[in-house]
């Protein structure tokens, strides 16, 4: 149940969905998964993301390769708070002026096998699982499909048969 502000608001709680990925893609082919406009469209439900990824630098998601112009229905815009090449990125999105903020962190670590790339997702005005996992566990499967082309030629009949890329919600 939210709880009154000093102003006698209510505040939202926040809601936080993580996910995980595993792929064969070496730590550079992550990073610039996550920060080329042409690559973020090809899994971010057709959005291209463009900045120029420093932290408080502006961050705007589109329908279309342009990033120049006035801001147009349907765009996300934010800032960048962290970017650690090759680490961490992290950056506050809203979809108008005045909607609640999602902040997303990709984390990513090299294993011996590849990059393991994790997304947690904190939002003021919480999705439930179901709608968040409806939401990100198709743009993880994109970008892992775009990180790891040969792997999603066919999907693995059981899951011990999994391929060298995964994406599961972190329970």
């Amino acid at each position: 149940m939210p709880r009154p502000t000093a102003q006698g608001r209510p505040i939202s709680p926040l809601t936080s969905h993580q996910f995980a990925l595993s792929t064969v893609a070496a730590l550079a082919a992550v990073w610039t998964a996550l920060t080329d406009a042409v690559l973020t469209r090809r899994y971010l439900h057709g959005l291209a993301a463009h900045s120029i990824w420093s932290p408080g630098a502006p961050l705007t998601l589109r329908s279309g390769s342009g990033s120049a112009g006035p801001p147009t229905a349907g765009q996300l815009t934010g800032h960048v708070l962290r970017a650690e090449p090759f680490r961490q990125l992290s950056h506050l999105l809203r979809s108008g002026l005045h909607d609640p903020a999602t902040f997303l962190t990709w984390q990513l670590r090299a294993t011996a096998g590849g990059t393991t790339l994790r997304l947690q997702i904190d939002e003021i005005e919480g999705s439930s699982d179901d709608d968040a996992e409806d939401t990100w566990l198709p743009v993880l499967a994109a970008l892992s499909a775009l990180l790891d082309p040969a792997s999603s030629r066919t999907k693995p009949a059981t899951e011990e048969q999994a391929g060298p890329t995964s994406a599961a919600p972190i329970i």
